[in-house]
């Protein structure tokens, strides 16, 4: 993911601009994961790893906004983290039983109904 800068525009206005595209592109990300949450979720949480990359990259302007900022979307990225990780491990389970049915049958319906609930509070 990258980022455009018009040099001929104000900094503070295309950094203004940037960051309202991603954080609605990161709300976009979080309808998609109401159907497809192993895509969803992932794809928001790297564009909020975006958006705090940006504003590390310009505190210096403002140093408390954008530490507020940063923890902001930290909070937000760390509250996603338990959802996308049980709904990734359910994927590579449901992988691994498919390359593997006899040897993975037994241990793959605990692992499974341990982590839905998880998966299914998204």
């Amino acid at each position: 993911m990258s980022f455009r800068i018009d040099p001929r525009l104000p900094l503070t206005g295309e950094v203004r601009r940037i960051l309202a595209d991603e954080i609605g592109k990161a709300l976009g990300q979080l309808e998609t994961a109401r159907d497809k949450p192993e895509q969803g979720l992932h794809k928001c949480r790297k564009r909020l790893k975006g958006v705090r990359a940006l504003l590390r990259l310009v505190r210096s302007g403002d140093e408390p906004f954008c530490q507020t900022e940063n923890e902001c979307y930290k909070q937000v990225s760390a509250l996603l983290a338990g959802p996308r990780e049980a709904t990734a491990l359910i994927e590579t389970i449901d992988r691994l039983g498919s390359a593997f049915p006899d040897e993975t049958a037994a241990g793959m319906e605990l692992v499974l109904a341990q982590h839905q609930p998880l998966a299914d509070g998204i």
